[in-house]
């Protein structure tokens, strides 16, 4: 699995099939994405899913807006649903 930020534009260019989690940023610009495709046009890739929670845990502000972050296990249980998606 590859975890990556990507801007709204690329996430709007991957395969959705490929998805299994994603996370708008509080202010919508930017996705974080789990998915097997390789995207080589990205704001940042993580090394691990451990790497990536850790991210978004000291980034909070960014992602969850509650003093917390994005948690490995939210990550691992996936869920996407394109249906959903704005």
């Amino acid at each position: 699995m590859n975890y990556y930020i990507v801007t709204k534009e690329v996430y709007d260019t991957l395969d959705k099939d490929q998805i299994s989690y994603m996370h708008k940023s509080q202010d919508r610009a930017t996705r974080l994405v789990a998915t097997t495709e390789t995207v080589s046009n990205r704001i940042r890739k993580f090394q691990s899913i451990t790497t990536c929670s850790n991210y978004t845990i000291t980034n909070h502000s960014d992602w969850v807006g509650d003093g917390s972050g994005i948690f490995e296990w939210e990550m691992e249980k996936g869920g996407y649903i394109p249906v959903i998606d704005d």
